[in-house]
């Protein structure tokens, strides 16, 4: 049961994609939106945050103190 289950919600998954691609095609925000996308897919980077999801603050280590 578990493997159908899977098999099911995977394939759920690649349907509400192939869904949303479409709608996306469709409208004219949605094309416009997938056009911006893609051009600056590579200048997005993350921050790591806390848990109360502000910008942890990242700390050099420092090798000579060890010595």
């Amino acid at each position: 049961m578990l493997r159908m289950a899977n098999a099911a919600s995977a394939q759920a998954v690649e349907v509400g994609k192939e869904r949303l691609r479409e709608f996306l095609e469709s409208s004219e925000a949605g094309r416009q939106t997938m056009a911006m996308s893609g051009r600056n897919s590579e200048s997005i980077s993350l921050d790591p945050l806390d848990s109360r999801g502000r910008r942890k603050v990242v700390e050099e280590e420092d090798d000579d103190d060890e010595i």
